[in-house]
């Protein structure tokens, strides 16, 4: 079994599934609402900030943590806002169970 063919048939997959075309078309909508568009930006900015801050063994900052909080619940009120961030979501969590998949086999190689 040929490893690139199956990464080239992985990536299809990909591109071929519920949760990018789901993403898609959230992204498609979003597009159409500049306001809806920034307020997502701005939440996806925040949540990033406080994401590394953890992924750093850090306290986040508790300014920034309900900052996330309050766009999150602004966001709900907007469905294309809402719709995008919850696509984004599933398709994230689609990547890291394909990542996770592929690193188990070498883990115990590498030390990771």
């Amino acid at each position: 079994m040929n490893v690139y063919d199956c990464a080239n048939e992985l990536a299809k997959a990909i591109k071929e599934s519920r949760e990018l075309e789901k993403l898609q078309e959230a992204k498609t909508a979003l597009d159409k609402d500049a306001d809806a568009k920034k307020m997502v930006d701005d939440f996806l900015e925040a949540s990033q900030e406080v994401d590394i801050a953890r992924m750093q063994g850090k306290t986040p900052d508790p300014v920034k943590e309900d900052k996330v909080k309050q766009l999150y619940t602004i966001l709900a009120l907007n469905n294309d806002a809402q719709t995008y961030i919850n696509a984004l979501m599933r398709f994230n969590m689609m990547m890291g169970d394909i990542s996770k998949t592929i690193s188990e086999p070498v883990q115990s190689v590498i030390g990771a």
